[in-house]
């Protein structure tokens, strides 16, 4: 067999921006539910340390969204099954405080979730995505912690697009050399997180001045995928297979937990939080493709039929000569 034929080779490149306007540290987490056969999700958790400081929490999306794509998930982690998914260890959420936050205790610790209510939630369309803001000053006397969360969940329309099926515009003499060359089909694809980059970031984001005193302790990246794909993992915090009963009531709807692997990449900054962090991925999936399997059958078909009818002419001709 020849060397693998890479018929796909797309890239992605998301550069998002977290800032808080008010006190400005905190932990990025980026959960990504990649479905290369449909629709991909990421979960956006943000953990602000100055709570009871901070005024606005403001996200750029590098994608349009509108707030009927928005799902708060601080209502889900009532599960306990889900808290320990996403925690790794036994939690408790009381959400009968008030309607504007719970509060989440685990590993000794207490800290707020913030409900993301249409009220102190606000969504600006700028030139090339989506500027998320969650008014914090607002519920300010609801917080009972100085730690708090905001976690929700959108499409991630940029992994979509790469994952979407095109049109092969090849030449036919071409496509037919390539399905006669492998049948082995590789599609690969880069995909880049960039948080706080300014060359990624719009020029109005870029502008913004508590931008760039934002301080970002660190920044935790996963992605769950079919484990047909595979990814780079040499830099990889963490790999497991997905705990589907942990998952099945939390991940998005229809996306299958049986068999997928979960990655996990960390990135700590004890000094200069101001940098910004990037986290890049190769996502190759090979198969076989069945039209060069077809193919390959033709030939066989139409080398077997021709063979025949060679070996016919051939005795049909001795016949005269005899």
């Amino acid at each position: 067999m020849k060397s693998l034929s890479i018929k796909t080779r797309k890239f992605a490149d998301d550069g998002w921006g977290i800032w808080i306007d008010g006190d400005d540290r905190s932990t990025v987490y980026l959960n990504e539910w990649i479905n290369p056969k449909g629709k991909s999700y990421v979960d956006i958790a943000i953990r602000i340390y100055g709570a009871k400081k901070a005024n606005e929490l403001n996200i750029y999306v590098p994608f349009g969204i509108t707030a009927d794509e928005i799902t708060d998930l601080s209502v889900e982690l009532e599960d306990d099954a889900i808290l320990r998914g996403l925690f790794n260890t036994n939690g408790m959420v009381d959400a009968d405080k008030n309607e504007s936050t719970s509060e989440l205790k685990y590993d000794g610790r207490t800290v707020s979730l913030i409900n993301l209510k249409s009220e102190i939630l606000k969504i600006k369309q700028v030139s090339s995505g989506t500027v998320v803001t969650v008014n914090i000053h607002k519920i300010q006397e609801y917080i009972t912690s100085n730690e708090a969360y905001v976690i929700f969940r959108i499409p991630h329309k940029t992994l979509d697009k790469i994952f979407s099926p095109k049109m092969d515009v090849m030449g036919g003499m071409e496509r037919l050399k390539e399905l006669i060359s492998s049948p082995v089909v590789m599609q690969k694809y880069g995909y880049s997180i960039r948080i706080n980059e300014a060359r990624l970031l719009p020029k109005e984001i870029n502008k913004i001045e508590v931008l760039h005193q934002q301080r970002i302790r660190k920044a935790l990246v996963t992605i769950s995928i079919d484990e047909e794909y595979e990814l780079n993992d040499s830099n990889c915090y963490r790999i497991r297979r997905m705990e589907e009963d942990l998952y099945k009531d939390y991940a998005p709807h229809g996306y299958g937990c049986s068999d997928v692997i979960t990655y996990q990449w960390v990135e700590e900054r004890d000094k200069n939080m101001k940098a910004h962090y990037n986290f890049y991925f190769d996502i190759v999936h090979s198969k076989i493709s069945q039209n060069s399997v077809f193919v390959y059958l033709m030939i066989v078909l139409i080398t077997a039929v021709a063979g025949c009818a060679i070996y016919d002419i051939i005795i049909y001709l001795i016949s005269l000569f005899m």
